[in-house]
C-alpha cells in the first residue's frame, strides 16, 4: 500500500461551488482508490483553506476525517501569513504558517511518503522546506513530489496587472518563484495542453515531467437532453460561480457592454445568470429578461433550455470548466479567448475579444434554431 502526503491551498470538495475544488476532491479520491498508483493509499491530508470552504467540506470530513488535518483561514490570518514571509509571493505567503512547517516536520519524521502531492501551486510553498528534509534521508530516494497546477498564478496576475499596475510588481516575483518551484519538482500536472506549452516555453520546463489531465466535468452534464422543441428562442446562458470577482465582472460588462444593446435590437432576448452567491452588483440587473437563479443543486434544466452559451471573461488563466461543460451538454459557445483557453477540436465555440462584436454571432446562432 502506498503512502500519501496531500497538501492541498483549497478544500477538496463537491459541496463548494467552484470547479477547482471538485478537481481538487478527484485528484484526492484517486489516490484513495488506487487509479493515481495501482493500489489503494494510505493517506495524510492537509487541507490549508478559507474557512468558508472548510465548513462547506462536509464530504471531504465525512471520508477522510481520521486522515485530515484542516486549517481554516479568514482573511487576517491570509494578511498576517503575508506580512510575516514578505520574501515569499503573496498568492504564495498566504498559505504559509509555522504551524503548518512544525505538522509538517513531524509527519516526515515519522512516515516515509511514496508520493508528496500538492494541489494548487500555492500549497508547494512548503516544497523547498520539504525537499531539504528530504534529501539527506535515504528512505525517501523514491518520492515522487507532484504539483498539481490548476492556474499559472503569474500568468493569471499578468493579466490582472493591466488594470492595477501595482499587482504588476509582484509578476515579477511570482514568475521567479513559480520557475524554481516548477523546477524543483518530480511530476507537474496540468488541465491542458496549453498549460502544458506555457510551462516549456516560458519556464522551461521538460515536456517529460509535465502530464496532462482533463478536468473531470460535472456528473449532470452528461444527462442533458436537447431537444429543439424545449430550447427557448434567443435565451443566453452564463454559468459561473458568482462570488468569484472574474466572473462577476465577466456578467456585468457583457450586459452594459452587449446585451444592453442587443435588446433594444430585439427585446425578446433574455439572460439567465445561474451560478452561486450572486453580489447585490449582479441582483441590481435583474428584471424580467435577467434572470439570477443563485445556486442550483442541478442546473440540466437551464443547460436544456438555454439555446446559446456565453462566457465573457476578461481575467482569469487556465481551462475554463464552465466552458467544457456548455459545449459537452451541446450549447454553442460565444466567448473570449480567456473563457476558450486549452479548448480544443471543437466547431462549436465562436472566440471573439470585442464584445461589440457579439451582438452579431448572437443573432446569426439564434437564426440556427
Amino acid at each position: 500500500m502506498s503512502k500519501i502526503l496531500f497538501i492541498s491551498a483549497h478544500a477538496p470538495t463537491n459541496l463548494y461551488p467552484q470547479a477547482g475544488q471538485k478537481i481538487a476532491l478527484s485528484n484526492l479520491d484517486k489516490y484513495y482508490h488506487g487509479s493515481e498508483n495501482n493500489n489503494n493509499a494510505n493517506i495524510d491530508i492537509i487541507v490549508i483553506a478559507n474557512e468558508i470552504e472548510v465548513n462547506a467540506a462536509k464530504d471531504l470530513f465525512a471520508k477522510y476525517k481520521n486522515n485530515l488535518l484542516s486549517y481554516p483561514l479568514k482573511k487576517s490570518n491570509k494578511i498576517r501569513n503575508c506580512l510575516t514571509n514578505l520574501s515569499i509571493p503573496f498568492k504564495f505567503s498566504s498559505r504559509y504558517q509555522a504551524s503548518i512547517v512544525q505538522k509538517i516536520l513531524e509527519l516526515i519524521k515519522i512516515n516515509t511518503y511514496d508520493v508528496i502531492h500538492f494541489e494548487y501551486s500555492h500549497a508547494a510553498v512548503y516544497l523547498n522546506i520539504i525537499n531539504n528534509l528530504i534529501k539527506y534521508k535515504n528512505h525517501f530516494n523514491n518520492t515522487r513530489t507532484i504539483i498539481s497546477i490548476h492556474d499559472i498564478v503569474s500568468q493569471s496576475f499578468l493579466r490582472k496587472s493591466e488594470i492595477n499596475l501595482i499587482i504588476g510588481i509582484e509578476v515579477a516575483r511570482l514568475f521567479k518563484y513559480e520557475k524554481e518551484l516548477y523546477s524543483s519538482v518530480n511530476e507537474l500536472w496540468v488541465l491542458s495542453k496549453k498549460d502544458r506549452n506555457i510551462l516549456t516555453s516560458l519556464f522551461a520546463i521538460p515536456e517529460s515531467k509535465i502530464i496532462v489531465k482533463p478536468p473531470p466535468m460535472s456528473e449532470f452534464v452528461y444527462k442533458i437532453k436537447r431537444n429543439v422543441e424545449t430550447i427557448e428562442n434567443k435565451s443566453l446562458l452564463f454559468w459561473a460561480a458568482m462570488n468569484r470577482p472574474e466572473n462577476e465582472q465577466a456578467a456585468i460588462n457583457f450586459i452594459q457592454k452587449c446585451f444592453t444593446d442587443l435588446r433594444k435590437i430585439d427585446p425578446e432576448y433574455k439572460l439567465y445568470i445561474v451560478g452561486s452567491n450572486p453580489s447585490a452588483k449582479i441582483k441590481q440587473f435583474e428584471n424580467d429578461n435577467i434572470v439570477v437563479t443563485g445556486f442550483i443543486e442541478d442546473p440540466s434544466h437551464f443547460f436544456e433550455k438555454a439555446q446559446i452559451g456565453i462566457v465573457p471573461l476578461l481575467q482569469g488563466a487556465g481551462i475554463k470548466l464552465k466552458t467544457l461543460e456548455m459545449l459537452q451538454a451541446g450549447l454553442p459557445v460565444i466567448s473570449t479567448s480567456i473563457g476558450a483557453e486549452g479548448i480544443e477540436n471543437s466547431t462549436n465555440i465562436f472566440v471573439n475579444d470585442n464584445l461589440g462584436d457579439w451582438e452579431n454571432i448572437i443573432t446569426k446562432l439564434a437564426k440556427k434554431r
